[in-house]
């Protein structure tokens, strides 16, 4: 698997990115690297913090059946506006 490729089609393909649901367009991205990461399990909210009366932080954790994708997000749930924090893939 050529984590290095796929983290630099995800940056890119989230800078293009329009607003709308980050974890789907993200499970969308991954579904192109299907023959490497296999095929996708699921997704669950790993954690969640309120930063202040508006913004949440979530941690979601999306899984395949060789890596994990996790994702922390920036969230305001009253405008649905959602941002990428930082993302890892682990094997």
């Amino acid at each position: 698997m050529n984590i290095r490729k796929i983290k630099l089609a995800l940056t890119v393909g989230l800078l293009n990115q329009e607003a709308g649901n980050v974890v789907h367009d993200i499970q969308a991205m991954m579904s192109d690297f299907r023959e490497e990461v296999g095929a996708y399990v699921g997704a669950k909210v790993v954690k969640m913090a309120k930063l202040n009366p508006t913004h949440v932080q979530q941690t979601y954790a999306l899984q395949y059946e060789r890596c994990t994708l996790k994702v922390d997000l920036i969230s305001n749930p009253s405008t649905n506006l959602q941002v990428v924090r930082n993302f890892s893939l682990a094997s």
